[in-house]
Protein backbone atom coordinates (compact mmCIF):
# COMPACT_ATOMS: atom_id res chain seq x y z
CA UNK A 1 0.00 0.00 0.00
CA UNK A 2 1.13 4.02 -1.18
CA UNK A 3 2.81 5.54 1.95
CA UNK A 4 3.74 9.23 2.16
CA UNK A 5 6.28 10.30 4.42
CA UNK A 6 6.77 14.20 4.40
CA UNK A 7 10.55 15.02 6.23
CA UNK A 8 9.98 17.81 8.38
CA UNK A 9 13.47 17.75 10.54
CA UNK A 10 16.88 17.71 8.82
CA UNK A 11 18.48 13.76 9.61
CA UNK A 12 20.36 13.98 12.09
CA UNK A 13 22.63 10.68 13.28
CA UNK A 14 22.39 9.87 16.97
CA UNK A 15 25.78 9.53 19.69
CA UNK A 16 26.41 5.67 19.69
CA UNK A 17 24.02 3.51 22.29
CA UNK A 18 25.24 0.21 23.16
CA UNK A 19 28.00 0.43 20.48
CA UNK A 20 25.64 1.36 17.48
CA UNK A 21 24.04 4.42 15.98
CA UNK A 22 20.94 4.67 14.76
CA UNK A 23 19.85 6.62 11.39
CA UNK A 24 16.35 8.56 11.57
CA UNK A 25 15.47 6.69 8.23
CA UNK A 26 15.51 3.33 10.10
CA UNK A 27 12.76 3.77 11.35
CA UNK A 28 9.27 2.77 8.98
CA UNK A 29 5.53 3.21 9.46
CA UNK A 30 2.64 1.82 7.57
CA UNK A 31 -1.03 1.55 7.70
CA UNK A 32 -2.68 -1.90 7.24
CA UNK A 33 -6.27 -3.74 6.94
CA UNK A 34 -6.89 -6.90 8.25
CA UNK A 35 -8.54 -7.96 4.77
CA UNK A 36 -10.33 -6.18 2.27
CA UNK A 37 -13.67 -7.96 2.79
CA UNK A 38 -15.72 -7.45 5.71
CA UNK A 39 -19.22 -8.14 6.73
CA UNK A 40 -21.54 -5.08 7.69
CA UNK A 41 -21.20 -4.90 11.44
CA UNK A 42 -18.07 -7.08 12.49
CA UNK A 43 -15.00 -5.30 13.81
CA UNK A 44 -12.75 -3.45 12.32
CA UNK A 45 -9.28 -2.42 13.02
CA UNK A 46 -7.04 -0.62 11.64
CA UNK A 47 -3.28 -1.28 12.73
CA UNK A 48 -0.15 0.91 12.48
CA UNK A 49 3.05 -1.23 12.14
CA UNK A 50 6.50 1.21 13.04
CA UNK A 51 9.41 -1.07 12.34
CA UNK A 52 13.19 -0.06 13.34
CA UNK A 53 15.79 -1.43 10.85
CA UNK A 54 18.60 -0.04 12.25
CA UNK A 55 20.93 -1.42 15.35
CA UNK A 56 19.88 0.54 18.17
CA UNK A 57 16.59 1.68 19.85
CA UNK A 58 14.61 3.68 19.07
CA UNK A 59 11.93 5.89 20.94
CA UNK A 60 8.44 6.92 19.17
CA UNK A 61 5.86 9.77 20.07
CA UNK A 62 2.70 9.44 18.22
CA UNK A 63 1.55 13.18 17.58
CA UNK A 64 -2.50 12.97 16.36
CA UNK A 65 -4.99 15.71 16.22
CA UNK A 66 -7.77 12.94 17.63
CA UNK A 67 -5.82 11.92 20.81
CA UNK A 68 -7.49 15.11 22.82
CA UNK A 69 -10.52 13.49 22.65
CA UNK A 70 -10.15 9.68 21.14
CA UNK A 71 -6.95 8.72 23.03
CA UNK A 72 -5.17 7.60 19.74
CA UNK A 73 -2.10 7.60 18.10
CA UNK A 74 -3.37 8.06 14.74
CA UNK A 75 -6.50 9.85 13.26
CA UNK A 76 -8.60 8.21 10.96
CA UNK A 77 -11.56 9.62 8.90
CA UNK A 78 -13.86 7.68 6.68
CA UNK A 79 -16.15 9.89 3.98
CA UNK A 80 -19.72 8.66 3.54
CA UNK A 81 -19.83 6.50 7.18
CA UNK A 82 -22.09 7.85 9.89
CA UNK A 83 -21.12 8.21 13.62
CA UNK A 84 -22.53 6.61 16.05
CA UNK A 85 -25.50 7.40 18.09
CA UNK A 86 -23.86 9.66 21.28
CA UNK A 87 -25.40 10.00 24.89
CA UNK A 88 -24.51 13.21 27.18
CA UNK A 89 -20.95 15.14 27.06
CA UNK A 90 -18.85 12.22 25.98
CA UNK A 91 -15.64 11.21 28.11
CA UNK A 92 -13.96 13.11 30.10
CA UNK A 93 -10.12 13.20 31.31
CA UNK A 94 -6.84 13.36 29.64
CA UNK A 95 -4.64 11.04 27.44
CA UNK A 96 -0.65 11.11 28.96
CA UNK A 97 1.61 10.34 26.20
CA UNK A 98 4.17 8.52 26.26
CA UNK A 99 6.83 7.12 24.19
CA UNK A 100 6.82 3.63 22.60
CA UNK A 101 10.60 1.92 22.59
CA UNK A 102 11.30 -0.43 19.69
CA UNK A 103 14.51 -2.47 19.87
CA UNK A 104 16.98 -3.07 17.03
CA UNK A 105 14.95 -5.31 14.26
CA UNK A 106 11.76 -5.04 15.97
CA UNK A 107 8.39 -3.44 15.45
CA UNK A 108 5.27 -1.66 17.34
CA UNK A 109 2.18 -2.16 16.36
CA UNK A 110 -0.83 0.07 17.56
CA UNK A 111 -3.87 -0.83 16.61
CA UNK A 112 -7.86 1.50 15.88
CA UNK A 113 -11.13 -0.11 16.11
CA UNK A 114 -13.33 1.85 13.50
CA UNK A 115 -16.33 0.62 14.94
CA UNK A 116 -16.18 2.74 17.82
CA UNK A 117 -15.96 5.85 15.80
CA UNK A 118 -18.27 4.92 12.81
CA UNK A 119 -21.33 3.17 12.44
CA UNK A 120 -20.15 0.16 9.99
CA UNK A 121 -23.25 -0.93 8.81
CA UNK A 122 -24.02 -0.13 5.63
CA UNK A 123 -22.50 -2.09 2.96
CA UNK A 124 -20.43 -0.52 0.15
CA UNK A 125 -16.84 0.96 -0.57
CA UNK A 126 -14.95 2.90 1.80
CA UNK A 127 -12.23 4.68 2.03
CA UNK A 128 -10.13 4.67 5.14
CA UNK A 129 -8.05 7.54 5.37
CA UNK A 130 -5.78 7.31 8.10
CA UNK A 131 -2.51 9.92 9.49
CA UNK A 132 -0.18 10.39 11.68
CA UNK A 133 2.61 12.34 13.13
CA UNK A 134 5.76 10.11 14.18
CA UNK A 135 8.88 11.42 16.29
CA UNK A 136 11.73 9.79 16.49
CA UNK A 137 13.70 10.20 20.24
CA UNK A 138 17.35 9.31 20.45
CA UNK A 139 16.55 8.09 24.19
CA UNK A 140 12.88 7.48 26.55
CA UNK A 141 12.21 10.73 27.34
CA UNK A 142 9.75 13.56 26.13
CA UNK A 143 11.91 16.24 26.69
CA UNK A 144 15.01 14.41 24.55
CA UNK A 145 15.75 15.97 21.50
CA UNK A 146 13.96 15.17 18.08
CA UNK A 147 16.59 13.34 15.59
CA UNK A 148 13.04 13.59 12.95
CA UNK A 149 9.67 13.67 12.63
CA UNK A 150 7.53 12.45 9.96
CA UNK A 151 4.12 12.16 8.78
CA UNK A 152 2.67 8.60 7.57
CA UNK A 153 -0.55 8.48 5.41
CA UNK A 154 -2.07 6.08 3.49
CA UNK A 155 -5.82 5.51 2.20
CA UNK A 156 -7.25 1.54 2.82
CA UNK A 157 -10.01 0.99 0.90
CA UNK A 158 -12.36 -1.68 2.08
CA UNK A 159 -16.23 -3.42 1.37
CA UNK A 160 -18.52 -4.34 3.48
CA UNK A 161 -20.75 -6.84 2.75
CA UNK A 162 -24.01 -7.67 3.93
CA UNK A 163 -24.31 -10.01 6.66
CA UNK A 164 -26.72 -12.69 8.93
CA UNK A 165 -26.52 -13.38 12.33
CA UNK A 166 -25.27 -16.48 12.10
CA UNK A 167 -21.84 -14.54 9.60
CA UNK A 168 -21.49 -12.21 12.41
CA UNK A 169 -21.33 -14.88 14.81
CA UNK A 170 -18.67 -16.57 13.31
CA UNK A 171 -16.95 -13.42 12.47
CA UNK A 172 -17.30 -12.74 16.48
CA UNK A 173 -15.99 -15.90 17.76
CA UNK A 174 -12.12 -15.85 17.45
CA UNK A 175 -12.82 -12.48 19.76
CA UNK A 176 -14.79 -14.69 21.99
CA UNK A 177 -12.32 -16.64 22.34
CA UNK A 178 -9.26 -14.44 22.49
CA UNK A 179 -11.33 -12.86 26.00
CA UNK A 180 -9.47 -16.17 27.29
CA UNK A 181 -6.02 -15.56 25.37
CA UNK A 182 -2.74 -15.31 27.65
CA UNK A 183 -1.94 -12.19 24.86
CA UNK A 184 -3.22 -9.55 27.22
CA UNK A 185 -3.15 -7.68 24.13
CA UNK A 186 -5.19 -9.87 22.18
CA UNK A 187 -7.67 -9.97 25.36
CA UNK A 188 -8.03 -5.95 25.25
CA UNK A 189 -8.58 -6.05 21.64
CA UNK A 190 -11.27 -8.81 21.56
CA UNK A 191 -13.04 -6.92 25.05
CA UNK A 192 -13.44 -3.91 22.74
CA UNK A 193 -14.94 -4.89 19.66
CA UNK A 194 -17.21 -7.14 21.75
CA UNK A 195 -18.20 -4.18 23.96
CA UNK A 196 -18.13 -1.58 21.47
CA UNK A 197 -20.24 -3.25 19.06
CA UNK A 198 -22.11 -5.46 21.45
CA UNK A 199 -24.50 -7.72 19.13
CA UNK A 200 -27.43 -8.98 20.94
CA UNK A 201 -26.23 -12.53 20.34
CA UNK A 202 -23.51 -12.13 22.33
CA UNK A 203 -25.26 -11.02 25.76
CA UNK A 204 -24.18 -14.34 27.44
CA UNK A 205 -21.07 -12.83 27.35
CA UNK A 206 -21.33 -9.58 27.81
CA UNK A 207 -22.58 -10.00 31.20
CA UNK A 208 -19.66 -12.73 31.91
CA UNK A 209 -17.85 -9.80 31.67
CA UNK A 210 -19.48 -7.61 34.22
CA UNK A 211 -17.25 -10.03 35.99
CA UNK A 212 -14.11 -9.15 34.91
CA UNK A 213 -12.32 -6.32 34.55
CA UNK A 214 -14.02 -4.86 32.04
CA UNK A 215 -17.11 -4.94 33.84
CA UNK A 216 -17.81 -0.52 32.89
CA UNK A 217 -16.91 -0.84 29.41
CA UNK A 218 -19.03 -4.78 29.74
CA UNK A 219 -22.56 -2.74 32.01
CA UNK A 220 -22.59 0.00 28.72
CA UNK A 221 -22.85 -2.88 26.13
CA UNK A 222 -25.21 -4.47 27.99
CA UNK A 223 -27.46 -1.64 26.99
CA UNK A 224 -26.38 -1.14 24.03
CA UNK A 225 -27.53 -4.60 23.51
CA UNK A 226 -30.68 -3.93 24.64
CA UNK A 227 -31.94 -7.45 25.28
CA UNK A 228 -34.78 -8.06 28.33
CA UNK A 229 -31.68 -10.72 29.63
CA UNK A 230 -29.15 -7.44 29.30
CA UNK A 231 -31.81 -5.52 31.05
CA UNK A 232 -31.89 -8.05 33.69
CA UNK A 233 -28.57 -8.00 34.09
CA UNK A 234 -28.18 -4.54 34.44
CA UNK A 235 -31.27 -4.54 37.10
CA UNK A 236 -29.33 -6.93 39.00
CA UNK A 237 -25.89 -5.37 39.27
CA UNK A 238 -28.26 -1.82 39.56
CA UNK A 239 -29.58 -3.77 42.96
CA UNK A 240 -26.75 -6.02 44.11
CA UNK A 241 -23.55 -5.46 43.33
CA UNK A 242 -21.02 -4.65 45.80
CA UNK A 243 -19.41 -1.77 43.91
CA UNK A 244 -21.38 1.04 44.05
CA UNK A 245 -19.89 2.92 41.18
CA UNK A 246 -20.87 -0.04 39.13
CA UNK A 247 -24.17 0.13 40.67
CA UNK A 248 -24.70 3.61 39.71
CA UNK A 249 -22.93 2.61 36.12
CA UNK A 250 -26.08 0.08 35.61
CA UNK A 251 -28.66 2.48 36.81
CA UNK A 252 -27.72 5.09 34.38
CA UNK A 253 -27.76 2.16 31.48
CA UNK A 254 -30.53 0.73 32.77
CA UNK A 255 -32.47 4.53 32.47
CA UNK A 256 -31.17 4.93 28.94
CA UNK A 257 -33.15 1.76 27.51
CA UNK A 258 -36.37 3.03 28.72
CA UNK A 259 -37.23 -0.23 30.45
CA UNK A 260 -39.65 0.93 33.62
CA UNK A 261 -40.28 -2.46 34.32
CA UNK A 262 -36.88 -3.13 36.35
CA UNK A 263 -36.20 0.98 37.27
CA UNK A 264 -37.95 0.13 40.72
CA UNK A 265 -36.92 1.91 44.16
CA UNK A 266 -34.60 -0.76 44.93
CA UNK A 267 -32.30 -0.30 42.02
CA UNK A 268 -31.27 2.81 44.21
CA UNK A 269 -31.12 1.15 47.51
CA UNK A 270 -27.20 2.11 49.28
CA UNK A 271 -26.44 4.33 46.80
CA UNK A 272 -24.66 7.55 48.56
Amino acid sequence: MRIVLIKLLPFLMLTPLTGATLAAQDVEARFTAEKKDYLAGEPLFVTLTVTNKGDAPAWIDFKSSDAPMFCENFDIEVPGAEAPVQWGCGCAGSCASSLKEIPPGGSIAVRRLLNKQFRLQRTGTFAIHAHTKLVVRNKGLLKSPPIEEFEVTDTLKVELQRSNESQLQAAFQPFVEDLSSPDELKRRDASIAITVVAPSFLQDVLIQMTKSKYAYAAIEALRVANTSKTREALASIASGSDDSTLRIEAISNLGRTGDATHLSTHSIVGIG
